[in-house]
């Protein structure tokens, strides 16, 4: 049977891509290799900030260069900083990409929230401001959701924007924000309504968070390392043109920036987990015994589940309630990877013996808050019976 030019097309992209990331883009396992570069974390204010600012360097350079082999954003219309090419080339270059060891997660709202958000609810001139500094890597984005009585009941946020001249004052306080100590601007959730109660008083505004009366803070986690940050608002301006979608109108909002917060979630690291749970095996002198050999089959069998329900779902295939199913999955390898390496190092896992083992250890801690970011595990099990599998809700 011939093959379609179609198929011959594809093809040829492919190999060219390939061969840019063979000379560009370090293999996975490899020295140079970066894909967890957005697993950041420190012992002290002062070192969580320092690592911040060089994952973000590192994956801001990664993205320009990405952006200049046109490689970035490459179905999005030239309006918006993309290249206008059909959607099957971003297939292609993510199939591609995913064998090398590269990320960049610490710009994953600007990348992979931020841009649904836009393009389903936005304007055009949302979308033509802001779009294309993402995409060229200079600007950033975090994303202001979650409070301390407002965690996965978003319904339930307080934080305040009160109507002023030309725009909005906003007070009050968000909390599990990655990356806002580096971030230029923030998807923020906040209440315009106080006498609706839930989704419908919320409202979506795009932040600068480079004014006065943003104050960022790390938190300090169980694991005495800091990774995530808690952000204060005291009559922080949003103009007129910061609103995103209807006033009131968060809740069709909040439906798509968690289903691509979630597909973010779970697309993780979850490549390199098995990879270093097999260096540790051999490390230890275990990589031998049957059952150790069991759980590693079990480790990188579940990332090649996961691996390829991302690959389906970027390539467009339909994965009912996707985004739900792959931070299901990522949470829970995460977890078992997590307890196998911690079962492989022994008592060396609670005590300071070196940095490979305490970062076993923190990761330990790390992977409950896996099972609550972006939605807990229930939550998600729920999304996938009433959405994906269209069970009933009683």
């Amino acid at each position: 049977m011939a093959t379609s030019p179609s198929e011959i097309e594809r093809a040829q992209f492919r190999e060219e891509i390939e061969n840019w990331f063979a000379a560009n883009a370090p293999r996975k396992g490899a020295p140079d290799d970066f894909s967890a570069v957005h697993i950041v974390s420190g012992k002290s204010i002062f070192e969580y900030r320092e690592a911040e600012h060089r994952a973000l360097e590192i994956s801001l350079s990664w993205q320009k260069r990405l952006h200049a082999a046109g490689l970035s954003g490459r179905s999005w219309s030239r309006d918006y900083g993309g290249q206008g090419a059909p959607e099957w080339q971003e297939e292609e270059i993510a199939r591609v990409q995913s064998g090398y060891g590269v990320s960049t997660k610490v710009l994953a709202v600007g990348l992979e929230m931020l841009p649904p958000v836009l393009f389903s609810h936005g304007s055009h001139a949302q979308r033509a401001r802001y779009l294309s500094p993402v995409l060229q890597g200079e600007e950033t984005w975090c994303q202001l959701l979650s409070e301390p009585d407002a965690g996965s009941d978003l319904g339930s946020a307080k934080s305040f924007a009160a109507p002023v001249s030309g725009g909005w004052s906003v007070s009050g306080q968000k909390v599990w924000t990655s990356g806002a100590g580096t971030s230029d601007y923030a998807l923020l959730i906040a209440r315009t309504d106080r006498e609706t109660a839930g989704m419908a008083g919320l409202s979506c505004f795009l932040l600068d968070m480079s004014q006065h009366g943003v104050d960022v803070r790390p938190l300090r986690q169980m694991s005495g390392a800091y990774h995530f940050n808690e952000v204060f608002l005291e009559d922080v301006f949003v103009p007129m043109e910061g609103l995103v979608g209807a006033l009131g109108g968060a809740r069709p909002i909040l439906r798509t920036m968690l289903a691509s917060e979630r597909a973010a979630i779970g697309g993780g690291t979850s490549a390199r987990s098995a990879q270093q749970l097999l260096q540790l095996a051999v490390r230890v002198g275990r990589h031998h015994e049957p059952i150790v050999r069991q759980e590693l089959a079990a480790a990188y069998t579940r990332e090649r589940v996961l691996d390829l329900t991302q690959q389906r779902m970027a390539a467009g295939g339909v994965v009912p309630a996707g985004g739900s199913v792959v931070k299901l999955l990522y949470s829970e390898h995460a977890r078992h990877c997590a307890n196998t390496g911690s079962w492989l190092l022994g008592p060396a896992a609670t005590a300071e013996v070196s940095p490979e083992d305490q970062a076993w250890r923190e990761r330990l801690l790390f992977a409950p808050g896996l099972r609550i970011g972006g939605g807990t595990d229930e939550i998600q099990r729920n999304t996938i019976a009433e959405r994906g599998l269209s069970l009933p809700r009683s």
